[in-house]
């Protein structure tokens, strides 16, 4: 495993002196080369997390382990981080330097030779369109030339891991599209990603594994692909119709049942019935999502009707 939480937990002093438990016990493990999605609402613990990998936050108990080895935030930890490329959810970047002379500097403090700063340097102007800008101070850009600086400098060194905070906020659709094909071609390197994210369509995308977490504890993790396959299949036929069945109106009907049940569903078809289409219906992760977590979130619950009702109209 690339990146690993063992029961880690940390808390931090909020108002009035209060501890606030802002991970507790959490566990999960980052298969190399995958794709993670780290998946939470608004303050459930997913930048707590990944601050605690990288190093800006110090002082939890339990375990995280980098590379195979533990972080404890002692001076051997930056050789394990030099091996990482990082883009925070609100990343702070010196404004008075231009594109190209920061690109340089960040490459120079990530380990990469005078010699290698050029090709990489031209790389990633290529796959994030900055090669007009690189003369261009980062003081001058908008949210979303920000995100696509941020990601170059994170892919610059061509890292084995990469930690990615909320990385397609602020873009525009055209350039989500483009941050995805970015992250498909550096996991084809052979990079390992970790990104936390609350926009599931992006998880679906591009993750093979994805963890759950609310309020600072893991719900559930696995295979995106095990988590999918739960969706129950579909047969459409037609002719004679099965009890439970349901009649489409147009001399077909339907008949929903899980994976388990499969064989002994299609062996007690009624004589004489034809099998027009067996598929899988599709899971939406942004559904399960919702429904696995609505319970802890007021934003999350349905209205009821009389507050619907009280609501007023706009002419």
């Amino acid at each position: 495993m690339i990146l690993s939480f063992d029961h880690v937990s940390y808390t931090y002093l909020g108002d009035w002196l209060q501890r606030v438990k802002a991970v507790a016990q959490v566990s999960f493990q980052v298969p190399t080369g995958s794709a993670y999605g780290f998946l939470g609402a608004n303050g459930a613990g997913k930048s707590t997390s990944i601050k605690l990998v990288v190093g800006l936050l110090h002082g939890h108990r339990g375990e995280i382990r980098l590379f195979g080895k533990e972080v404890v935030g002692g001076g051997n930890d930056h050789q394990l981080r030099a091996r990482l490329g990082f883009l925070p959810e609100q990343p702070y970047f010196y404004e008075n330097l231009g594109v190209e002379e920061y690109l340089r500097y960040l490459g120079r403090l990530s380990g990469l030779t005078t010699a290698a700063l050029p090709a990489a340097c031209d790389r990633v102007c290529q796959l994030l369109d900055l090669g007009d800008l690189r003369k261009r101070k980062l003081g001058s850009f908008s949210k979303g030339m920000r995100q696509r600086f941020g990601l170059a400098q994170a892919i610059l060194h061509q890292p084995d891991l990469l930690i990615l905070d909320e990385p397609f906020s602020g873009l525009d659709p055209l350039w989500r599209a483009r941050f995805k094909d970015v992250l498909a071609l550096e996991r084809k390197r052979g990079a390992t990603l970790f990104f936390s994210s609350h926009i599931l369509s992006d998880v679906e995308d591009l993750c093979d594994h994805f963890a759950v977490i609310d309020h600072g504890k893991v719900l559930e993790q696995g295979r995106l692909a095990d988590l999918l396959g739960q969706a129950p299949l579909a047969l459409t036929g037609s002719g004679p119709r099965p009890a439970d069945s349901v009649d489409q109106g147009d001399g077909t009907w339907r008949l929903l049942f899980p994976e388990t049940e499969r064989a002994a569903r299609l062996a007690a078809l009624p004589p004489g019935a034809q099998i027009l289409r067996l598929e899988r219906q599709r899971i939406a992760l942004e559904d399960y999502f919702v429904n696995r977590i609505r319970g802890h979130h007021a934003a999350g619950s349905r209205l009821d009707r009389r507050e619907m009702a009280e609501a007023p109209e706009r002419d």
